[in-house]
């Protein structure tokens, strides 16, 4: 099987944006409009600002995404603080075993829908997974089966991807980035309408599910589709949340992590693609832990390491969230640089992860230097994929997890080609 993968609008802005880290170091500045952002890609640096309980408030640019109401992507303080120790639970162990029945049998569908592409010069493989991991994030935060890849729920689906399309672009744009002049942009109707179609929906949701608690319904609701094993919005309704406060988590983790998932999912598929030994250890390794098995386990994940390491490679050459951002609320040294109040730091991760101080040759894919005896050689901060310290992603064990299954019930059924002549940049 051929995919031709998406040319995903960041990737192609990020690998631009290295030529100028190697061209200025490691700290250089950029104006974009009238807004100066400190571009930082030193993993000494990182690990100052990442590590600290001070440095943790968000910079403007996540005000993007706040007309969707964000939590625990945007809060900060004593706000950002309860959130995050209210949501973390539902990532524990225990937890994530039960959500691989959801990830099994969403991958199916998966390779079903894939099936029908055999034969074909190439397929477009970006919007086959994002489907899927829609449908896995709604089933597993809300309890509702959408059924998005049997082309259900489609109104909902598209309202998503577009209006994350609206939000990318304005984030790179000059003057779309100001609310003011965003107004008069042809995309602001439309972000309107999109955001509302989301925010009935995951009302909808919240409230059903709050009166179904409410009523002690222990069953599944055939006309609503609402399970009881909802781990997150369980908890959350569990918690003295309002119904808007918990809106804000479910998008939080709907839109902090699907989205991403997605590109981290498609990048690694591209990447043994284009390398096909590498591709052929991974098959190797499917062979001899999973086999045939249709239902993959927990202990499966677990033992297969290898495709671990291929997935690591992923995240640092291709590097699904390229940036974070923090907002300086004090003057502050760090590593003896002087950073005034208001400054924005720009943590550039993909800079890290192409810094040759860190990785040599850092365009060629290499699953081994994520051995275990080569991790240690290496600093600590020099791959941050899911950002790290206190802010790092809470759902993280999540993404891995899934993205494992993934690309195992892909291999035990495809080998993945080239397309003929492509390059993504």
């Amino acid at each position: 099987m051929s995919f031709l993968a998406q040319d995903l609008f960041h990737f192609l802005e990020m690998h631009s944006m290295l030529a100028t880290h190697l061209n200025y170091g490691d700290i250089f500045k950029i104006f974009i409009g009238d807004e100066c952002k400190v571009f930082i890609a030193n993993a000494e640096f990182l690990e100052e600002i990442m590590s600290s309980n001070v440095h943790i408030t968000k910079s403007n640019a996540y005000k993007f995404i706040k007309p969707l109401k964000f939590g625990l992507v945007t809060s900060t303080g004593s706000k950002w603080k309860q959130r995050r120790k209210l949501i973390t639970p539902t990532f524990h162990f225990k937890m994530l075993d039960q959500f691989l029945e959801v990830f099994n049998a969403s991958t199916d569908i998966l390779v079903s829908k894939l099936s029908s592409e055999v034969g074909e010069d190439w397929t477009d493989i970006y919007p086959y997974i994002n489907l899927l991991l829609l449908d896995v994030f709604c089933e597993t935060a809300m309890g509702v089966k959408i059924s998005s890849q049997e082309g259900k729920n489609s109104e909902y689906a598209q309202a998503l991807f577009r209006y994350l399309d609206i939000v990318i672009a304005r984030a790179f744009s000059a003057w779309k980035r100001f609310d003011f002049l965003f107004q008069f942009s042809s995309e602001y109707p439309l972000q309107e309408k999109y955001l509302e179609t989301l925010q009935t929906f995951s009302r909808n949701i919240i409230e059903k599910r709050r009166f179904e608690k409410s009523q002690q319904v222990v069953e599944k609701t055939p006309d609503i589709g609402i399970k009881r094993n909802a781990a997150l919005l369980d908890l959350l309704l569990e918690s003295d949340l309002t119904n808007d406060d918990i809106e804000e988590e479910m998008n939080t983790f709907m839109f902090g992590g699907f989205d991403s998932t997605t590109s981290l999912v498609t990048f690694a598929l591209l990447a043994l693609a284009d390398n096909p030994k590498i591709q052929q250890n991974v098959y190797k390794e499917v062979l001899e832990v999973v086999g045939e098995e249709k239902y993959v386990s927990m202990q499966h994940l677990q033992d297969t390491k290898y495709l671990e390491m291929v997935i690591k490679e992923t995240q640092r050459k291709y590097t699904s969230v390229p940036i974070v951002e923090r907002h300086l609320e004090e003057d502050a040294t760090i590593c003896g640089v002087d950073f005034p109040k208001g400054t924005t730091l720009t943590l550039y991760l993909y800079g890290v992860h192409h810094n040759e101080k860190y990785f040599p040759e850092p365009e060629k894919f290499d699953p081994e230097r994520f051995l275990p005896d080569g991790q240690s050689e290496g600093h600590n901060y020099a791959f941050v994929p899911f950002s790290a310290g206190p802010r790092n992603c809470v759902g993280q064990k999540f993404a891995l997890l899934d993205v494992k299954l993934t690309i195992i019930k892909i291999l035990q059924k495809f080998t993945i080609l080239q397309v003929p002549g492509y390059k993504l940049i």
